[in-house]
């Protein structure tokens, strides 16, 4: 009796270990690709004609890729020119029609009809239904309509899901933590860091934080332009040279809807 009581626990106990053992294999391994210490998304909104002078020339030479967040206001000038940058293997996504930044006065039904869903649809025909569904807040305001902020992000939100957006980005926070990215894929940070002066120093202390932190930069540049004039600007030396930062650093810079796909891929919990 004895025996057979011993052996009921080992069988017990093997099939416990046996089971933990799967569940263990079937978590996907957490952390960067190639050992990399953090991930950084380079993101250049308003699809500005000096990102394709003066941005992707030097994107190109160190071998980077990018997110370009396009009003077909802006983009329609040179569609050709962001057509193969995609080809290439930049990421292509919404920031809207028209780039509205006063959104109190818009009805959901209004913002939905006349800035997401047409520029969906426009870069569903020029850059395939298959692309990364991302999306940039214009002038990184979360709020849409009238009500409190609740109502108002809420509201937007919604508009975002129905479109089948995966991942929004805003225009500030710290860097990204991997959890922080499952729990609210809508609202991710993110930073700018020549918006207010033509600096290294802001973009190197934001990268340094997020390799110290495991996390993820996503960074915003507008205008690339040879000289700073104004709020949003980045010269081309300071875009370089922090550009070349990324480069020389132990991370993995890529698209920003590459970078979320891998983050769900690792980090969300398996459903029960």
């Amino acid at each position: 009796m004895g025996g057979s009581d011993i052996s009921r626990r080992s069988l017990v106990s093997a099939a416990l270990g046996a089971g933990l053992a799967g569940r263990a294999s079937a978590q996907p391994r957490r952390g960067w690709p190639d050992g990399s210490r953090a991930a950084v998304s380079l993101t250049y909104d308003d699809g500005l004609n000096s990102q394709l002078d003066n941005a992707v020339p030097e994107l190109r030479r160190l071998g980077l890729k990018a997110t370009f967040f396009l009003t077909q206001t802006n983009a329609h000038w040179r569609l050709a020119e962001w057509e193969a940058l995609a080809r290439d293997g930049h990421e292509v996504a919404n920031h809207t029609m028209s780039h509205p930044c006063a959104l109190r006065g818009y009805s959901a039904g209004r913002f939905e009809h006349s800035e997401i869903d047409p520029m969906e649809g426009y870069l569903d025909t020029h850059f395939g239904a298959d692309r990364e569904r991302t999306y940039a807040y214009p002038c990184g305001y979360l709020g849409l309509g009238q009500g409190d902020r609740r109502e108002r992000f809420a509201r937007y939100r919604r508009i975002l899901e129905r479109d089948s957006v995966v991942a929004a980005r805003t225009t500030s926070g710290g860097p990204n933590r991997p959890s922080q990215v499952v729990s609210d894929p809508l609202h991710l940070h993110a930073f700018e860091p020549t918006y207010d002066g033509d600096r290294l120093a802001p973009a190197l202390k934001y990268l340094t934080e997020t390799v110290a932190q495991g996390g993820w930069a996503i960074l915003v540049f507008h205008d690339v332009l040879p000289k700073w004039h104004a709020d949003g600007d980045a010269s081309v030396a300071t875009h370089a040279k922090i550009l070349a930062h990324i480069a020389a650093l132990n991370v993995w810079c890529a698209p920003m809807g590459q970078v979320f796909d891998y983050v769900e891929s690792r980090w969300r919990q398996p459903t029960r």
